[in-house]
């Protein structure tokens, strides 16, 4: 029999509240394992994660029996297995940790009610094949809320389509907050899975937060999630809808974070500039509606298709709130540099969008050839005050020359008294080592002089050679 005072679930709930605000979730289990009376109450605190074992290596059966049932398990092993499970809150299923076909058969068999996990909130599953993926009803709890799902398979067509299709068809996505479905599969197949995508993102309700949908979608898909008032981040491979109603409804009522992959990048950035021109009448004559997407973007993720130039710029440069800002050059698609701004459009840029707290425009190629120089790196420290991250192409052929001209700029006198645009790691990436022994000092003193509070350059292992000699050494070469 417990003590008497046990039994005042007042009082105990003050010992595991105590528990959880130390963050010790060890003294939860030896809480429960003191007395039966406390037993339900301390692990329904817990809030547990599996990352589950593989099994299918003969080797390495031993490891999994720990977690998973086998089939020499009892009805008491069961009994207990599924007192755990009940209790399971997040689960992962990656390529480092994972289920295989034979422990879903025993789970299919031993898990009567159908659900291994009945009150399982979150469901990572980035390791679903077409041996795996037939049991995915046991891991879909009713009460999901982030759903992450990504199939991969070298099966044609004709095997993996039976397999895909039942199961994205039956998923219930109406309550989540976080979705994520791709598919590694045949270019025949995700063609044929556009409907049954668009169907499982029209279920999506309004509680939907993020979304992550790498298949092409409908028109009406994409109106969906155009409309949904809660949702505040998207990747998407698919571009805006090619029809849309009228009038024109407000759209992307909170989006914050947008990422978009190859060419649908520029139809989605001229889209979303083009909506927001057609109602901006409308929000002046009406002041109570919401900012449009364009004002209130943070955030911008861009895979383009085609070379970063003025013309794929121009409508990025509208999104003046932007924090953070990550373009992906197309230079090792079309074997040259695809890095086609001057120092003046950076300029202009620097000048658009003054918040920026990290700029990644391009990953630096070997080719310098790009138009840029290190005056462009100038346009950011003085006008990006916030900015900690920077990676742009600029022409290294004449990097002591033109450190030593820019230097001269009165703007950056005062840099180091403002302290602001903390960079302190400047990405080279793979742009060419073109200096000798004499240019180092005046090379870092100029750079120092951009970036006051520059501490590393990364980049091939030559720039990395000349950063950890120098800057980090002795000579910290203050101005």
């Amino acid at each position: 029999m417990p003590h008497p005072i046990i039994e005042i679930s007042e009082l105990t709930q003050v010992i595991i509240d105590h528990c959880l605000l130390l963050g010790n979730e060890r003294s939860l289990v030896s809480l429960a394992c003191t007395c039966r009376a406390l037993e339900e109450q301390a692990l329904g605190a817990r809030r547990p994660v599996v990352r589950a074992m593989v099994v299918s290596d003969s080797h390495r059966q031993h490891l999994a029996a720990r977690h998973f049932p086998s089939l020499q398990t009892t009805a008491t092993e069961w009994d207990r297995f599924r007192r755990y499970a009940s209790r399971m809150r997040r689960l992962t299923l990656d390529w480092h940790s994972w289920i295989s076909a034979e422990v879903f058969d025993l789970l299919t068999l031993g898990m009567s009610d159908g659900v291994v996990c009945p009150e399982l909130r979150e469901l990572r599953w980035t390791s679903a094949t077409p041996h795996t993926l037939p049991f995915h009803r046991l891991l879909l709890s009713p009460k999901l809320t982030t759903l992450s799902l990504v199939y991969s398979s070298t099966c044609s067509p004709e095997e993996d389509l039976p397999i895909l299709l039942p199961a994205i068809k039956g998923l219930d996505t109406f309550h989540l907050r976080d979705l994520h479905l791709q598919w590694c599969i045949h270019e025949e197949t995700k063609r044929q899975m556009e409907s049954v995508a668009s169907s499982a993102v029209l279920r999506c309700g309004p509680a939907l937060e993020k979304l992550t949908i790498l298949s092409p979608l409908s028109d009406a898909a994409i109106q969906h999630i155009m409309q949904l008032p809660n949702l505040s981040t998207l990747y998407a491979v698919s571009g805006p809808p090619r029809t849309f109603g009228s009038p024109l409804p407000d759209i992307f009522p909170r989006l914050d974070y947008l990422a978009l992959a190859e060419e649908v990048s520029l139809e989605w950035l001229t889209f979303l500039t083009t909506t927001t021109r057609r109602t901006s009448s409308r929000q002046n004559s009406h002041p109570s509606l919401n900012r449009g997407p364009v004002q209130r973007l943070g955030g911008l993720l861009s895979f383009p298709g085609a070379p970063i130039n003025a013309l794929f710029m121009s409508p990025i440069m509208l999104f003046r709130g932007l924090i953070f800002l990550r373009l992906a050059s197309a230079c090792s698609i079309t074997g040259g540099c695809a890095f086609g701004l001057t120092d003046d459009d950076i300029a202009e840029i620097a000048t658009a969008l003054p918040h920026l707290g990290e700029a990644v425009l391009g990953t630096v190629c070997s080719a310098n050839s790009c138009r840029t120089t290190v005056a462009s790196l100038v346009s950011f420290s003085t006008r990006c005050r916030n900015l900690e991250v920077l990676e742009i192409h600029f022409n290294t052929a004449n990097l002591r020359n033109d450190l030593e001209s820019v230097s001269a700029d009165p703007r950056l006198d005062d840099l180091p008294s403002l302290r602001t645009c903390d960079i302190f790691s400047l990405s080279l990436s793979n742009a060419p080592y073109t200096i000798n022994e004499d240019d180092v000092v005046p090379v870092l003193k100029g750079l120092r002089r951009i970036f006051p509070s520059l501490t590393e350059i990364s980049g091939s292992s030559a720039w990395k050679e000349l950063d950890l000699s120098q800057i980090r050494g002795d000579v910290a070469l203050p101005l």
